[in-house]
């Protein structure tokens, strides 16, 4: 009897090998889940940016300030009932009869008042650039602060991405 030996011819099939299939499974697995940075506070920071950067300068109106309004009718009013008292207490010196006098001291004791109230002007001045200040202040701590978490946010994103570029490896 003849020795028949067939040859059987191998080949490598590369669709079904397990462990490369299950490799290759790993790295698209984990290309999917690459981080992505999600910029949760970016426009809150650009917008915050321009408020700071493009601040309108400092003005005091007079006029437009409440406290202002509260002295002067507060003023008004006492420099008025000053005034009439006053020349009431000169009218009774003169027997009840209004005189130049009395008109003249009534008009000093108002106007005394009226200065008063001038004298208020630079108080409630420093009073609008403090709060204009402060207001300011605390535009750029609140811009710091959300710039702050932008940044943690995006050292987190690095972290995660560093971490995947491992993994990758």
């Amino acid at each position: 009897m003849a020795n028949t030996t067939s040859k059987k011819n191998y080949q490598y099939d590369a669709d079904n090998d397990a462990v490369l299939q299950a490799a290759k499974q790993k790295i698209a697995d984990t290309e999917a889940a690459a981080p992505v940075y999600a910029g949760t506070y970016d426009e809150q920071v650009k917008a915050m940016y321009d408020q700071v950067m493009n601040r309108k300068p400092f003005t005091y109106d007079l006029n437009g300030d409440a406290l202002w309004q509260q002295y002067k009718d507060q003023y008004t009013n006492q420099g008025k009932l000053a005034m009439m008292d006053t020349m009431g207490q000169a009218a009774a010196l003169t027997g009840g009869y209004g005189s130049s006098y009395s008109q003249s001291a009534g008009q000093q004791v108002y106007q005394g008042y009226l200065q008063r109230l001038n004298d208020r002007v630079p108080e409630l001045y420093q009073l609008a650039m403090d709060k204009y200040n402060n207001d300011y202040a605390l535009l750029k701590d609140q811009f710091s602060t959300t710039a702050q978490m932008r940044d943690d946010e995006y050292g987190k994103y690095q972290d995660a991405l560093g971490q995947h570029n491992i993994d990758l490896d």
